[in-house]
Protein backbone atom coordinates (compact mmCIF):
# COMPACT_ATOMS: atom_id res chain seq x y z
CA UNK A 1 0.00 0.00 0.00
CA UNK A 2 2.78 2.46 0.84
CA UNK A 3 4.36 1.83 -2.57
CA UNK A 4 1.01 2.50 -4.29
CA UNK A 5 0.61 5.78 -2.41
CA UNK A 6 4.15 6.84 -3.28
CA UNK A 7 3.56 6.07 -6.98
CA UNK A 8 0.30 8.03 -6.89
CA UNK A 9 2.01 11.05 -5.36
CA UNK A 10 4.78 10.87 -7.98
CA UNK A 11 2.17 10.73 -10.76
CA UNK A 12 0.38 13.82 -9.35
CA UNK A 13 3.68 15.70 -9.14
CA UNK A 14 4.51 14.86 -12.75
CA UNK A 15 1.10 16.13 -13.91
CA UNK A 16 1.56 19.33 -11.93
CA UNK A 17 5.00 19.93 -13.42
CA UNK A 18 3.69 19.46 -16.98
CA UNK A 19 0.74 21.84 -16.50
CA UNK A 20 1.53 25.33 -17.91
CA UNK A 21 1.81 27.92 -15.20
CA UNK A 22 -0.09 31.17 -15.36
CA UNK A 23 2.10 33.77 -16.98
CA UNK A 24 4.27 31.15 -18.69
CA UNK A 25 5.50 31.80 -22.24
CA UNK A 26 2.72 29.64 -23.70
CA UNK A 27 0.16 32.11 -22.40
CA UNK A 28 1.90 35.24 -23.69
CA UNK A 29 0.55 36.82 -26.89
CA UNK A 30 2.54 36.10 -30.04
CA UNK A 31 4.24 39.30 -31.27
CA UNK A 32 2.58 40.74 -34.36
CA UNK A 33 4.64 40.36 -37.52
CA UNK A 34 5.34 43.69 -39.22
CA UNK A 35 4.55 43.96 -42.92
CA UNK A 36 6.01 46.18 -45.63
CA UNK A 37 2.62 47.81 -46.10
CA UNK A 38 2.44 48.67 -42.39
CA UNK A 39 5.88 50.32 -42.55
CA UNK A 40 4.90 52.39 -45.60
CA UNK A 41 1.53 53.41 -44.14
CA UNK A 42 3.20 54.57 -40.91
CA UNK A 43 5.84 56.45 -42.91
CA UNK A 44 3.09 58.19 -44.88
CA UNK A 45 1.39 59.27 -41.66
CA UNK A 46 4.73 60.73 -40.58
CA UNK A 47 5.10 62.58 -43.91
CA UNK A 48 1.52 63.90 -43.98
CA UNK A 49 -1.49 61.94 -45.18
CA UNK A 50 -2.23 60.02 -48.35
CA UNK A 51 -5.46 61.99 -48.72
CA UNK A 52 -3.58 65.30 -48.74
CA UNK A 53 -0.99 63.95 -51.19
CA UNK A 54 -3.76 62.86 -53.58
CA UNK A 55 -5.41 66.29 -53.30
CA UNK A 56 -2.36 68.09 -54.69
CA UNK A 57 -3.24 69.85 -57.93
CA UNK A 58 0.30 71.12 -58.55
CA UNK A 59 3.77 71.12 -57.02
CA UNK A 60 6.77 73.31 -57.84
CA UNK A 61 10.28 73.43 -56.40
CA UNK A 62 13.90 74.27 -57.21
CA UNK A 63 16.46 71.47 -57.24
CA UNK A 64 20.23 72.03 -57.20
CA UNK A 65 22.34 68.96 -58.08
CA UNK A 66 26.09 68.59 -57.77
CA UNK A 67 27.80 65.44 -59.13
CA UNK A 68 31.25 64.67 -57.71
CA UNK A 69 33.96 62.37 -59.06
CA UNK A 70 35.91 59.99 -56.82
CA UNK A 71 38.91 62.36 -56.84
CA UNK A 72 36.71 65.17 -55.49
CA UNK A 73 36.38 67.11 -58.74
CA UNK A 74 32.97 68.52 -59.67
CA UNK A 75 31.48 66.69 -62.66
CA UNK A 76 28.42 68.93 -62.98
CA UNK A 77 26.52 71.61 -61.06
CA UNK A 78 22.96 72.23 -62.23
CA UNK A 79 19.95 74.10 -60.83
CA UNK A 80 16.52 73.08 -62.16
CA UNK A 81 12.98 74.32 -61.69
CA UNK A 82 10.42 71.50 -61.49
CA UNK A 83 6.75 72.14 -62.19
CA UNK A 84 4.26 69.29 -61.81
CA UNK A 85 0.60 69.79 -62.61
CA UNK A 86 -1.18 66.60 -61.58
CA UNK A 87 -4.86 67.49 -61.80
CA UNK A 88 -7.19 67.93 -63.56
CA UNK A 89 -4.70 67.03 -66.34
CA UNK A 90 -1.05 65.98 -66.11
CA UNK A 91 1.44 68.55 -67.39
CA UNK A 92 5.07 68.40 -66.22
CA UNK A 93 7.94 70.76 -67.04
CA UNK A 94 11.56 70.68 -65.89
CA UNK A 95 13.82 73.54 -66.99
CA UNK A 96 17.44 74.59 -66.41
CA UNK A 97 20.18 76.72 -67.88
CA UNK A 98 23.91 76.02 -68.17
CA UNK A 99 26.64 78.50 -69.15
CA UNK A 100 25.88 78.08 -72.85
CA UNK A 101 22.52 76.32 -73.22
CA UNK A 102 18.96 76.18 -71.96
CA UNK A 103 17.06 72.89 -71.51
CA UNK A 104 13.40 72.00 -71.13
CA UNK A 105 11.67 68.68 -70.49
CA UNK A 106 7.95 68.43 -71.25
CA UNK A 107 5.88 65.41 -70.22
CA UNK A 108 2.17 64.55 -70.17
CA UNK A 109 -0.03 61.56 -70.97
CA UNK A 110 0.88 61.67 -74.66
CA UNK A 111 4.41 63.08 -75.04
CA UNK A 112 7.81 62.99 -73.32
CA UNK A 113 10.24 65.43 -74.95
CA UNK A 114 13.54 67.15 -74.18
CA UNK A 115 14.58 70.42 -75.83
CA UNK A 116 17.94 72.18 -76.05
CA UNK A 117 17.82 75.87 -76.93
CA UNK A 118 14.28 75.35 -78.19
CA UNK A 119 15.21 72.42 -80.45
CA UNK A 120 13.86 68.90 -79.84
CA UNK A 121 16.81 66.61 -79.08
CA UNK A 122 15.22 63.56 -77.45
CA UNK A 123 11.82 61.98 -76.83
CA UNK A 124 10.21 58.79 -75.63
CA UNK A 125 10.93 56.33 -72.84
CA UNK A 126 14.26 57.76 -71.68
CA UNK A 127 12.77 61.21 -71.13
CA UNK A 128 9.72 59.71 -69.41
CA UNK A 129 12.04 57.69 -67.14
CA UNK A 130 13.84 60.91 -66.12
CA UNK A 131 10.52 62.49 -65.11
CA UNK A 132 9.34 59.39 -63.23
CA UNK A 133 12.63 59.20 -61.32
CA UNK A 134 12.29 62.82 -60.21
CA UNK A 135 8.71 62.18 -59.10
CA UNK A 136 9.73 59.12 -57.09
CA UNK A 137 12.35 61.09 -55.19
CA UNK A 138 10.07 63.98 -54.30
CA UNK A 139 7.10 61.69 -53.64
CA UNK A 140 8.64 59.31 -51.13
CA UNK A 141 7.21 57.53 -49.21
CA UNK A 142 3.83 58.12 -50.93
CA UNK A 143 5.04 56.72 -54.26
CA UNK A 144 5.73 53.33 -52.69
CA UNK A 145 1.99 52.68 -52.94
CA UNK A 146 2.01 53.21 -56.71
CA UNK A 147 0.41 50.53 -58.84
CA UNK A 148 2.69 47.59 -59.61
CA UNK A 149 5.28 48.21 -56.90
CA UNK A 150 6.16 44.99 -55.08
CA UNK A 151 7.24 45.49 -51.48
CA UNK A 152 8.86 43.11 -49.01
CA UNK A 153 9.74 43.71 -45.35
CA UNK A 154 13.34 42.75 -44.56
CA UNK A 155 13.14 43.40 -40.81
CA UNK A 156 15.32 45.59 -38.61
CA UNK A 157 18.75 45.92 -40.17
CA UNK A 158 21.91 47.93 -39.60
CA UNK A 159 22.55 51.04 -41.69
CA UNK A 160 26.16 52.27 -41.84
CA UNK A 161 26.91 49.87 -39.01
CA UNK A 162 25.33 52.31 -36.55
CA UNK A 163 21.60 52.86 -36.96
CA UNK A 164 19.02 50.09 -36.76
CA UNK A 165 16.23 50.74 -39.23
CA UNK A 166 13.11 49.17 -40.68
CA UNK A 167 14.07 47.97 -44.16
CA UNK A 168 11.83 47.16 -47.09
CA UNK A 169 12.76 46.18 -50.63
CA UNK A 170 10.90 47.37 -53.71
CA UNK A 171 10.91 45.93 -57.20
CA UNK A 172 9.53 47.64 -60.28
CA UNK A 173 8.40 46.61 -63.77
CA UNK A 174 8.70 49.55 -66.18
CA UNK A 175 7.87 47.21 -69.07
CA UNK A 176 4.40 46.72 -67.53
CA UNK A 177 3.73 49.97 -65.67
CA UNK A 178 4.26 53.40 -67.25
CA UNK A 179 4.74 55.07 -63.85
CA UNK A 180 7.85 52.94 -63.12
CA UNK A 181 11.24 54.28 -64.13
CA UNK A 182 13.70 51.55 -63.15
CA UNK A 183 14.27 47.80 -62.91
CA UNK A 184 17.01 48.32 -60.34
CA UNK A 185 16.89 46.70 -56.89
CA UNK A 186 15.95 49.22 -54.17
CA UNK A 187 16.11 49.14 -50.37
CA UNK A 188 14.23 51.80 -48.38
CA UNK A 189 15.05 52.68 -44.76
CA UNK A 190 12.73 54.02 -42.05
CA UNK A 191 13.41 55.19 -38.50
CA UNK A 192 12.61 52.36 -36.08
CA UNK A 193 11.14 54.79 -33.51
CA UNK A 194 9.03 57.25 -35.54
CA UNK A 195 8.82 55.63 -39.03
CA UNK A 196 10.39 58.64 -40.81
CA UNK A 197 11.84 57.88 -44.26
CA UNK A 198 15.58 58.35 -43.83
CA UNK A 199 17.18 56.99 -46.99
CA UNK A 200 17.61 54.26 -49.56
CA UNK A 201 20.09 52.04 -51.36
CA UNK A 202 20.01 51.04 -55.02
CA UNK A 203 21.90 48.51 -57.09
CA UNK A 204 22.46 49.97 -60.54
CA UNK A 205 24.69 47.40 -62.16
CA UNK A 206 27.58 47.26 -61.56
CA UNK A 207 27.53 49.70 -58.60
CA UNK A 208 25.59 50.40 -55.40
CA UNK A 209 24.52 53.83 -54.18
CA UNK A 210 23.43 54.87 -50.69
CA UNK A 211 21.17 57.95 -50.55
CA UNK A 212 20.59 59.74 -47.24
CA UNK A 213 17.97 62.37 -46.41
CA UNK A 214 20.02 64.92 -44.50
CA UNK A 215 17.17 67.36 -43.76
CA UNK A 216 13.48 67.77 -44.57
CA UNK A 217 11.03 70.63 -45.19
CA UNK A 218 7.42 70.83 -43.97
CA UNK A 219 5.09 72.51 -46.47
CA UNK A 220 1.29 72.67 -46.26
CA UNK A 221 1.20 69.67 -43.94
CA UNK A 222 3.46 67.49 -46.12
CA UNK A 223 7.13 66.60 -45.66
CA UNK A 224 9.59 66.99 -48.55
CA UNK A 225 13.38 66.62 -48.86
CA UNK A 226 15.55 69.67 -48.24
CA UNK A 227 19.06 68.19 -48.58
CA UNK A 228 20.19 64.75 -49.69
CA UNK A 229 23.55 63.07 -50.23
CA UNK A 230 24.34 60.09 -52.44
CA UNK A 231 27.37 57.88 -51.85
CA UNK A 232 28.96 55.21 -53.99
CA UNK A 233 28.91 52.28 -51.59
CA UNK A 234 29.61 48.59 -51.19
CA UNK A 235 26.87 45.96 -51.20
CA UNK A 236 26.85 46.13 -47.39
CA UNK A 237 26.09 49.86 -47.54
CA UNK A 238 29.57 50.90 -46.44
CA UNK A 239 30.36 54.29 -48.00
CA UNK A 240 33.17 54.55 -50.55
CA UNK A 241 32.95 58.20 -51.65
CA UNK A 242 30.47 61.06 -51.94
CA UNK A 243 28.97 60.92 -55.43
CA UNK A 244 26.31 63.66 -55.33
CA UNK A 245 24.62 66.35 -53.25
CA UNK A 246 21.10 67.70 -53.74
CA UNK A 247 19.33 70.78 -52.37
CA UNK A 248 15.57 71.43 -52.65
CA UNK A 249 13.90 74.78 -52.00
CA UNK A 250 11.14 77.24 -52.93
CA UNK A 251 8.32 74.72 -52.70
CA UNK A 252 4.92 75.85 -53.96
CA UNK A 253 1.79 73.70 -53.62
CA UNK A 254 -1.78 74.05 -54.78
CA UNK A 255 -4.58 71.73 -53.71
CA UNK A 256 -7.86 70.82 -55.33
CA UNK A 257 -10.81 72.55 -53.73
CA UNK A 258 -12.63 70.36 -51.25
Amino acid sequence: MKIDKILLLLFICILSACKPEKGNRENKPIPKEITALEVVENAIKKAGTLEKWKRMASLEYTKKSKLILENGQIESDITQRHHYQFRPEKNIKISWVTEKDSFLIVHNDTISQKFKNGKLIEEGDKVKSTVNSALYVIGMPFKLLDKGTKLNYEGLTSLNGIDTVHTITATYAPNKFQNHSTQDDWWYYFDKNNWAFIGSKVYHEPTYALIENMSMIAKEGLIFPATRKSYRCKESGEKVFLRAEFWYSDYEIEFLEE
